[in-house]
């Protein structure tokens, strides 16, 4: 983890969190925190676990929110108060969206992990809020908000941790098998299923963890 400059001008410093250590953290807490709940690691994660996540660390979250069109979900930050989450109802009333449920819960919990404490630490006495928007998972725009970035790559850490995630990989293609797969294959369209089913995530969420973690290329390469 690094320090730079934050060109948003929230804070004169940011973390820059290198792929690698994100993965390490968000796989070492959410391990901890299942086997205290459960007394072992199950995955998928529970929608439960990812409500008892936020609620242990946001001072409220509230599941049937009346967000506006295209908010799936905000986070509050309300320093040197804990924050506080809202998940848009459509996401809890509507079954055929609970592989967004689970990633937008995911991510609003990165938010409250990772962000509510550069708030404090800055002192920064007004309050903010971060809507999260019915977008890409992965924006191609490479001038995508840092937060949002950071908040969206430890969502999918938390839900497709990457021991297991490798695991899932070795049982599709074999241990020692090719190390990239071309994103535009069978398959990567194999792969990218197989692991949609193994921990409950849309396959575009199961292709940018793949693409993230170096499994799949892109065609043109």
């Amino acid at each position: 983890m690094e320090w730079v400059r934050d060109t948003t001008g929230r804070f004169s410093r940011r973390p820059y969190y290198h792929q690698a250590y994100l993965d390490q953290q968000c796989e070492r807490l959410l391990f901890d925190f299942l086997n205290d709940l459960y007394g072992q690691v199950t995955i998928p994660v529970p929608n439960g676990a990812l409500l008892k996540l936020i609620e242990r660390d946001a001072k409220e979250i509230n599941v049937y929110a009346d967000l506006a069109e295209g908010i799936h979900g905000v986070t509050y930050f309300d320093p040197p108060r804990k924050p506080k989450v809202r998940i848009a109802r459509k996401l809890f009333t509507e079954s055929w969206r609970v592989n967004r449920l689970r990633f937008t819960l995911a991510h609003e919990y990165a938010h409250v992990r990772i962000h509510a404490p550069l708030y404090n630490s800055a002192g920064i006495a007004k309050s903010e809020d971060h809507k999260c928007k019915d977008e890409e998972i992965e924006p191609s725009d490479h001038k995508v908000d840092w937060m949002e970035w950071q908040a969206g790559y430890a969502a999918g850490a938390l839900l497709m941790p990457v021991s297991r995630v490798k695991l899932a990989v070795e049982a599709c293609l074999g241990k020692g098998g090719d190390s990239e797969v071309r994103a535009d294959s069978s398959k990567a369209t194999d792969l990218k299923q197989r692991v949609s089913e193994a921990f409950t995530v849309s396959e575009e969420a199961a292709g940018v963890r793949l693409s993230q973690l170096g499994y799949l290329q892109n065609a043109e390469r």
